[in-house]
């Protein structure tokens, strides 16, 4: 799931707090989804992929922290989510990553998400499985203007 080569989110969190550095854990709740060709759209167009962010959160990591409670606290905010992607922050001098800088950082991870740049994130669905996605970077200059 991360450098940590963990295999769950229960166990990403608990190598953070084992590794002896402060670690806040970042996610972002999206809705992904496949849209159908339209009347607009030529009908060997293939499926596109919608991703829509919907709301982010932040914690520092803790002992005992589970992805069913992550799903409850989120579910509380929305039932819309059917994926989120989760990033891990820690500063070098060992100390929590403050508020300041975890806004910063899922700013980060937005922009990615939205040019397909998801690598070193783990993916996860409702139920805390990893998805595994090829995704396609789209270049932020040459916008296309639709007609």
């Amino acid at each position: 799931m991360s450098s940590m080569n963990a295999t769950s989110f229960d166990d990403l969190a608990q190598q953070c707090v084992m590794s002896g550095f402060k670690h806040r854990m970042l996610y972002i709740f999206l809705r992904v989804g496949t849209t159908e060709p339209t009347a607009q759209t030529a009908p060997s167009d293939d499926e596109a992929m919608m991703v829509q962010v919907l709301f982010d959160a932040h914690q520092p990591a803790a002992h005992g922290m589970t992805f069913h409670a992550i799903r409850q606290t989120a579910d509380a905010q929305s039932t819309d989510w059917n994926m989120v992607m989760v990033g891990i922050a820690k500063n070098s001098d060992a100390s929590l990553p403050s508020e300041a800088q975890a806004q910063s950082f899922l700013a980060d991870m937005r922009e990615k998400i939205m040019i397909g740049a998801i690598d070193g994130y783990a993916l996860l669905d409702r139920e805390g499985n990893p998805v595994d996605v090829e995704s396609e970077v789209v270049p932020l200059e040459g916008h296309i203007t639709l007609n």
